[in-house]
């Protein structure tokens, strides 16, 4: 299968700060090379994020102050981390939805997040949508999933996943970075300097020389289930603590797959 995209407005839809550039920091940089335009939306500020805070601020409790302060502290990272990259401050946007708390809103019927996605799409109107998987063990990233396809209209969609190995069989394209771009990415990762304090060597492992993007999720995405949610969430903890995450994107499926070069599209992409 050949994947085509028409990269000349692209936006990456990323529910946390970091999840951008851990999934797509070599596409970034490819679009931006080629002239293209790059809208990154980031859903929360990712300020319920306890552990590193704690380990940080050398306190147990933490309140609302201290989840502001976090979130703030993460804007700015995300803000550098793509200055990095020669993406200007002017082409994110800053949506603010609670951090855990986006399948809550999905399952009581809150279609916000939803709207303004629409809004930001019809704002950049990009030629394609670069957006979380349903199949991410993340519980955010599951239901944006499901919110950005649903917001996608008749837009093209290619899906990425950052907490667990993507299927072989839903890849669809592969971004081979050149060493440069590798030591970029690497160094937009470092930004954010909050993620490496209790996770280094796990979040560098995604400056690997590769991306992987998956087929858009119309036929997969949906709302968890509380069971399902909390399930799937346990799996992931212990896979974090136990050092059994599953290999970062790309750094071992490597399918066949180009871009047709064509007006907007960015040349040698894969």
């Amino acid at each position: 299968m050949r994947w085509q995209p028409t990269l000349d407005r692209t936006m990456i839809v990323a529910p946390h700060p970091d999840d951008d550039v851990i999934a797509a920091g070599g596409l970034i940089q490819r679009i931006v090379a080629g002239g293209g335009e790059v809208s990154v939306v980031y859903v929360t500020d990712g300020e319920n994020n306890p552990w590193p805070q704690r380990y940080m601020k050398r306190k147990w409790m933490l309140g609302a102050d201290d989840r502001a302060e976090w979130g703030a502290m993460r804007r700015r990272e995300a803000l550098a981390s793509l200055e990095r990259l020669r993406v200007p401050s002017e082409a994110t946007r800053f949506l603010a939805f609670p951090d855990q708390k986006i399948t809550a809103l999905a399952r009581r019927g809150d279609m916000r997040l939803r709207d303004e996605l629409r809004q930001a799409i019809e704002s950049f109107r990009p030629t394609l949508i670069v957006s979380p998987s349903g199949r991410d063990v993340h519980s955010d990233h599951r239901t944006i999933a499901w919110f950005t396809h649903a917001a996608a209209g008749a837009i093209d969609v290619t899906t990425y996943v950052v907490h667990s190995a993507p299927r072989a069989d839903r890849l669809i394209g592969t971004v081979i970075l050149s060493e440069r771009e590798q030591r970029r990415k690497c160094e937009a990762i470092e930004c954010h300097a909050s993620q490496l304090l209790l996770s280094r060597a796990r979040f560098m492992a995604h400056a690997g020389p590769t991306e992987s993007f998956c087929a858009p999720e119309f036929d997969l995405v949906r709302v968890d289930s509380t069971v399902r949610q909390w399930s799937l969430a346990l799996a992931h903890a212990l896979g974090v603590v136990t050092g059994a995450v599953p290999a970062p994107i790309g750094s071992r499926v490597q399918p066949t797959a180009d871009v047709q070069d064509r007006a907007g599209d960015v040349t040698g992409l894969l």
